[in-house]
C-alpha cells in the first residue's frame, strides 16, 4: 500500500474521531444558538470527510487494478463507508421528522408560527437533500467496492418514494395557496398578502428543488417519476427538460384539458358575459367615435377661424382615438383588469418607447410648430429642406410633397422646420423678375419702348403695382434691362414664358439685337516682325 494512501487513512481516523467528538459536543450544548452554529461547521468538515473516502476508494480500486497489495485499504474504506451509512440514515430520519414539523406548524399554526416555520423549512430542506445524496454515494462506492448494499438500497427507495410523495402533496397544496391569494382582489396593494405571497414562493422553489433531487435519485434506481416531474411543472409554472419525455408531455397536456373543462363548466357563462360586454362596450364607443369626428370635423368647417389641414387633421382623429382609449380602458375593466397597473405600465412603456424613438419624437415635435405656426398648407407651393413642390399631404411626422415632375417626396419636419421654408404662393400676388440684354449699338430708347409695350400689352399683367422697365447694368457684352411686371401666384409661369418668347419676336421685327458673351482679339503688326 502507497504511503499516500496510508497518509490519508491516518488523516480520515483522525477527522472520524474529531467530528464524532464534535456531534458530541452539539448533543449536549443546551445554547441551541451555539449549537447552531457548530452543526454547520460539522456539516461542512463531514461533506469533506465524506469526499475525501471516496478519493481513498478510487485509490483502492485504481491500486487493485495495477496489481498493488491495497487490502488495507479496502479494509479501511469499507469500515469507514459502512460505519457512516447508519449515522446517515439516522440523521435523514431525523431530519425528516423535523421537516414534517414545520410544514404541520406552516398549515396549522398562526400566521406569525406559519411565517416561521415556512421560513425554517427552507433552510433545512436543502440538509436534508444533500444526505440523501450522501447515502446515495455511499450505497455506490460501497457496490465499487462489491459489498452487499441490499438492505441500504431498499431503505433509500422507500424513503425516496415516501418523501416524494409528500413533496408532491406539499408542492399541490403551496401552489393552491398561492393561487388562491393570488386571486384575491386588491392584492397588488396589500402588504401582508404580498408578504405571505414570497414567504410561499421560497417554500416552493425549494420544495420543487429538492423534488428534482428525488426524481433524479428514482430515476438511478429505475423508480417510476413521469407523474412527479408532471407535478413539479405543473407547480412551479416553469417547463424545463422533463417536457421532452412524452409520459410526462402526455400526462401535462391530460391534466391541463381536464382543468380548462372543469374551470370552463365553472367559469364558462360569466366569462362569455364579460366578453360579450367587452365587445358591445368596444363597439358602441366605436360608434361614439364616429359621431365625435364628424361632429369636430362640421364644427371647425363651419368656424369662422382660420385653422391649417393639418390642424384640422389633428383635432378630428385626436377626438376620435381619445374617444376608443377611454372605451377600451372602460371594456378591460369589465374583464377585471386592474386598470391603474396597466395605465402604470403604459407610461413606463412610453418612456422606453420615446427613449428609442427619439428621432420619430423630433419630428413630432417639429409637426407641432408647423401646425401651431402654420407656415404652409396643403395645396402651398414651397420649397424646403432643398426641395421643391406642392404640398401633397401633411401629418404630424412628415410632409409629403409632389414634386413639379409629379415625384413624391416624404420629408420628415424635423428636417422642413429645420430650416428655411418659402412659400412660393403664400401670397395673391407675385412680381415676375426678368433680364433682357441688346447690343451696346442698338438704340436705348427703342429697347426700352419696346419692353414696356410688350408688358402692357399682356393681359394677365396686373396694373397695380405697376410694372418697372429700368436699364439696369452695363455689362461685358451687353446693356441690361429688368422688366418686373406683377400677376397673380397662379399666373405667374404664363407671364413669363408669354414675355419671353415675346421679346424675342419683337426684338427680331425691330432690329435689335440681342448679344451674347463675345471676345473681339486685335492684332497690330510692325514691320520687321515677319523677319526670321
Amino acid at each position: 500500500m502507497g504511503s499516500q494512501t496510508q497518509e490519508l487513512i491516518a488523516d480520515l481516523e483522525a477527522r472520524r474521531a474529531e467530528l464524532d467528538e464534535l456531534q458530541e459536543k452539539i448533543d449536549k450544548n443546551p445554547d441551541r444558538a451555539a449549537a447552531a452554529m457548530l452543526e454547520k461547521e460539522v456539516s461542512e468538515r463531514r461533506s469533506k470527510y465524506r469526499r475525501d473516502v471516496a478519493s481513498l476508494v478510487g485509490m483502492v480500486l485504481s491500486g487493485e487494478d495495477g496489481g498493488a497489495d491495497v487490502a488495507a485499504g479496502r479494509a479501511k474504506a469499507t469500515e469507514l463507508l459502512e460505519a457512516d451509512a447508519p449515522k446517515m440514515q439516522e440523521s435523514l430520519s431525523a431530519q425528516d421528522r423535523k421537516l414534517m414539523e414545520l410544514v404541520d406548524t406552516a398549515i396549522k399554526g398562526s400566521d406569525e408560527e406559519a411565517e416561521t416555520a415556512r421560513t425554517e423549512f427552507v433552510t433545512q430542506l436543502p440538509v436534508s437533500t444533500r444526505l440523501l445524496k450522501y447515502l446515495h454515494t455511499n450505497i455506490g462506492l460501497r457496490r465499487q467496492l462489491g459489498l452487499d448494499v441490499d438492505a441500504d438500497v431498499a431503505y433509500l427507495t422507500k424513503r425516496l418514494q415516501a418523501r416524494a410523495d409528500v413533496s408532491a402533496a406539499l408542492l399541490s397544496h403551496i401552489k393552491g395557496q398561492i393561487d388562491e391569494i393570488s386571486a384575491r382582489s386588491g392584492v397588488d396593494q396589500d402588504t401582508e398578502a404580498q408578504k405571505k405571497l414570497q414567504s410561499l414562493r421560497k417554500q416552493r422553489g425549494a420544495l420543487a428543488e429538492a423534488q428534482r433531487t428525488n426524481v433524479d435519485l428514482m430515476d438511478s434506481y429505475d423508480l417510476e417519476t413521469a407523474d412527479l416531474r408532471r407535478g413539479i411543472i405543473s407547480a412551479t409554472g416553469k417547463l424545463s427538460q422533463d417536457i421532452l419525455n412524452k409520459d410526462v408531455a402526455a400526462g401535462l397536456l391530460e391534466s391541463s384539458a381536464a382543468d380548462a373543462a372543469e374551470w370552463f363548466r365553472t367559469n364558462g357563462a360569466a366569462l362569455v358575459f364579460q366578453f360579450v360586454t367587452f365587445f358591445l362596450i368596444l363597439f358602441a364607443f366605436w360608434i361614439l367615435a364616429r359621431v365625435a369626428r364628424g361632429t369636430v370635423r362640421r364644427v371647425i368647417d363651419r368656424s369662422k377661424l382660420s385653422i391649417s389641414s393639418l390642424a384640422k387633421d389633428f383635432f378630428i382623429k385626436t377626438t376620435s382615438r381619445l374617444v376608443l382609449l377611454i372605451g377600451f380602458i372602460i371594456a378591460l375593466a369589465q374583464l377585471g383588469v386592474e386598470v391603474a397597473p396597466l395605465l402604470a405600465g403604459l407610461g413606463i412603456a412610453g418612456f422606453i418607447v420615446g427613449f428609442a424613438l427619439q428621432d420619430t419624437l423630433s419630428n413630432f415635435a417639429s409637426g407641432l410648430m408647423i401646425l401651431v405656426y402654420r407656415p404652409f398648407d396643403v395645396g402651398d407651393a414651397i420649397e424646403a429642406a432643398g426641395v421643391t413642390g406642392k404640398v401633397n399631404q401633411m401629418n404630424l411626422v412628415s410632409t409629403m410633397i409632389l414634386t413639379f415632375d409629379n415625384q413624391m417626396l416624404i420629408l420628415p419636419n424635423k428636417q422642413v422646420w429645420g430650416g428655411i421654408i418659402r412659400n412660393i404662393t403664400n401670397q395673391d400676388q407675385r412680381r415676375v423678375d426678368m433680364t433682357f440684354g441688346i447690343g451696346y449699338s442698338d438704340d436705348i430708347p427703342k429697347a426700352e419702348k419696346v419692353l414696356a409695350s410688350i408688358v402692357a400689352s399682356h393681359e394677365k399683367v396686373l396694373k397695380n403695382p405697376e410694372p418697372v422697365v429700368r436699364l439696369h447694368t452695363l455689362g461685358e457684352s451687353s446693356v441690361d434691362f429688368v422688366v418686373r411686371p406683377w400677376s397673380k401666384t397662379e399666373d405667374y409661369w404664363e407671364v413669363y414664358w408669354d414675355i419671353t418668347r415675346e421679346v424675342k419676336r419683337r426684338f427680331d421685327e425691330e432690329g435689335i439685337s440681342i448679344p451674347f458673351p463675345q471676345r473681339d482679339v486685335h492684332i497690330h503688326h510692325h514691320k520687321g516682325d515677319d523677319q526670321v
